[in-house]
């Protein structure tokens, strides 16, 4: 476990890659980073793992999940619960079913390798029925992490990244953040700007891919590069998301642009979003 506050910024541990682990760091560690505000909330910050596999004759599907939640020792703390209801979303639990943790870690790792393993069963006895020949030889590999991006006294920020491979030229990959308002656990979307605003910062994060992604000056450019054809320039799909300097705008494989792409993404600096933003979100950024 980790003890943290959130008056301090805490870095996101890296991934441990074993059957069942569990990592932790003491309170003095953290002191060490920094001086801790008297008023600013504790946290617990758990991180558990779970990796299990399955073998069907020649073929081999191997799955992997990290989690990284905060937890709190004052009772019905709203930003733990928030927090928690996401992971769980993310982790296709959202009936909690499980306990967090690594019941839940365990729980979509084998929901993976049943999925996988009776997909390679079928295929198998696919190839047999059709080949005389030597046995089918597949993989498939699935990684997921669900961790801390950002933990501040004003906003948290989690982050989902996964890797799926099934076979073919390449695996696909995604990477889901999501803000939550620290003082009373509200996740942040779109509904951060101000109603009316959002064509003008949507106008922010074409230029934001344009320059800082793509690295190209015009729309004509742009444009060559996508895969919209003729539809408007959209938000991401998923919910724009607090780091350290701004808000981040991030595309998954495909949704703008084509595979060799990656996922295009851009940082809008808090000052140039601040006239856009709600009065509540001032707040809470300390910017009104």
């Amino acid at each position: 476990m980790k003890i943290i506050n959130l008056a301090l910024l805490a870095c996101v541990a890296s991934f441990v890659a074993c059957n069942s682990e569990k990592s932790s760091k003491t309170a003095s560690d953290e002191n060490k980073e920094g001086a801790v505000a008297d008023n600013a909330p504790a946290y617990v910050v758990e991180k558990v793992s779970y990796a299990d596999s399955v073998v069907v004759d020649s073929c081999k599907a191997v799955a992997e999940c990290s989690i990284e939640y905060l937890k709190s020792d004052k009772s019905g703390d709203a930003l733990v619960a928030s927090v928690d209801k996401w992971i769980r979303h993310m982790l296709d639990d959202s009936d909690a079913t499980v306990a967090m943790g690594e019941p839940l870690a365990k729980n979509f790792v084998e929901k993976n390798i049943k999925s996988g393993g009776d997909d390679l069963r079928e295929l198998s006895e696919i190839y047999k029925n059709d080949n005389s020949g030597p046995a089918l030889k597949m993989s498939y590999e699935y990684s997921y992490k669900v961790s801390p991006l950002e933990l501040t006294p004003d906003y948290v920020t989690m982050m989902f990244t996964s890797y799926v491979y099934l076979g073919g030229a390449h695996g696909g990959s995604a990477a889901i953040g999501q803000s939550f308002d620290a003082r009373n656990g509200r996740k942040l979307d779109l509904d951060m700007f101000k109603e009316g605003t959002t064509d003008k910062v949507l106008q922010i994060v074409k230029k934001g891919i344009m320059e800082q992604y793509f690295e190209v000056r015009t729309e004509s450019e742009l444009r060559d590069i996508l895969l919209l054809n003729n539809e408007p320039f959209p938000f991401p799909q998923n919910p724009p998301y607090f780091e350290d300097n701004g808000v981040c705008f991030l595309y998954q494989q495909y949704e703008i642009a084509p595979y060799a792409a990656g996922m295009p993404a851009c940082v809008i600096p808090f000052e140039t979003l601040r006239p856009y933003f709600t009065d509540d979100v001032l707040q809470m950024l300390g910017l009104d």
